[in-house]
């Protein structure tokens, strides 16, 4: 059944007509009100119920959260017990060396940055955690081994130890001061290649020479040829240290001296 509408201007009824422009803004009319309608839907669902896949993957989240808790915890004591094995480390160089051990710092240890676990999934960052730990075990489980092969090896020299020379014998030595080692050398005085049984050490005169283990003077000399002014201490069970090329000597024969005793000058 045809529709009428009335029109005004020539006072009459015309049939309503509708152009295909009216036809494009109902259909778009509908088919907006049908998107939104189906994303109501579509949110609606997707809070109150769940599929499959969703309830798997949340149950998968709560396992690797549960088991990155626990490696947490075994990261924890295992940095305590890296703590400790860094305390003994640092006892057994204060003991054998008689000085204060260098510091180092470690790099690259594998720990993962603030932006990188934030862009890791969740299986890769439990298992390269997993085997931080592990390596980590590792290297804990070999400096405990070590240290208890040092204690086994020197625990039978009690008091000895301290007679074993162990330092360098100058104050404030940098690597940078090291001159020749043993071997056959050229003689800087008479160009010729002789036999060096020693190891130089290059020092501003002045700086003071110490001793590198507990021991007795057995002899002093003054001298100016070959090695000059010379100390020589006997620290028992075989062990002897001489000290050459002097200025002062600051010790007499028979003296006891300890291990960093500033027995003479750099002549």
């Amino acid at each position: 059944m045809d529709k009428y509408k009335f029109n005004s201007d020539k006072l009459e009824f015309e049939e309503d007509r509708k152009g295909f422009l009216w036809w494009v803004k109902k259909g778009f009319k509908y088919l907006f009100l049908s998107l939104l309608l189906a994303v109501c839907y579509y949110v609606a669902i997707s809070l109150l119920f769940s599929t499959e896949q969703e309830r798997r993957l949340r149950r998968e989240n709560r396992a690797m959260a549960k088991e990155y808790r626990l490696l947490e915890e075994k990261l924890d004591v295992l940095d305590n017990t890296i703590s400790n094995l860094r305390v003994k480390d640092r006892d057994i160089y204060r003991l054998v060396f008689n000085s204060e051990p260098p510091a180092f710092s470690l790099s690259g240890s594998g720990a993962f940055s603030i932006g990188e676990i934030e862009t890791l999934d969740n299986d890769r960052l439990v298992a390269e955690s997993a085997q931080t730990l592990s390596a980590l075990l590792d290297e804990a489980e070999e400096a405990d081994k070590s240290i208890a092969s040092i204690y086994e090896s020197t625990g039978y020299l009690g008091a000895d130890l301290a007679h074993i020379p162990t330092i360098v014998p100058l104050k404030d030595f940098l690597v940078s001061q090291s001159g020749a080692s043993l071997g056959r050398k050229v003689n800087p005085f008479y160009k010729t290649v002789v036999m060096h049984d020693g190891m130089d050490l290059v020092a501003s005169v002045g700086t003071e020479v110490v001793a590198t283990a507990d021991g007795r003077v057995s002899l002093t000399r003054r001298s100016s040829r070959e090695s000059g002014n010379s100390v020589e201490i006997d620290h028992g069970n075989g062990y002897k240290t001489v000290y050459s090329h002097l200025g002062d000597i600051l010790v007499r024969n028979g003296m006891v001296v300890e291990r960093g005793e500033t027995i003479a000058r750099v002549g």
